[in-house]
């Protein structure tokens, strides 16, 4: 289980800025994470829902999406994104 201090310690150790989340079913823009001075924002980015300006998030929601994955890749994948390195699925 990876932690919201995992998430942030990785992050800030790798000098991540942007972590992609989505895009936008409607317009197409691509959402994200944001960190700005070791705090973390989402950004939805179009107006599409109403609300253009990042929304600041807690650690704890990067960690729970990252550890809310069924496949092992794709957390692997998403893991990597903050900065996280885990070991592949057949060695866990």
């Amino acid at each position: 289980m990876i932690t919201a201090e995992q998430v942030k310690a990785a992050v800030e150790a790798a000098g991540i800025t942007r972590i992609e989340h989505h895009d936008c079913g409607m317009c197409g823009y691509m959402t994200a994470y944001l960190v700005e001075d070791g705090k973390l924002y989402f950004d939805p980015g179009c107006d599409c829902r109403w609300a253009g300006a990042p929304e600041p998030r807690d650690w704890r929601d990067a960690a729970d999406w990252i550890n809310m994955q069924s496949q092992p890749d794709i957390k692997a994948r998403l893991a990597k994104a903050f900065g996280i390195d885990l070991p592949p699925a057949d060695a866990a």
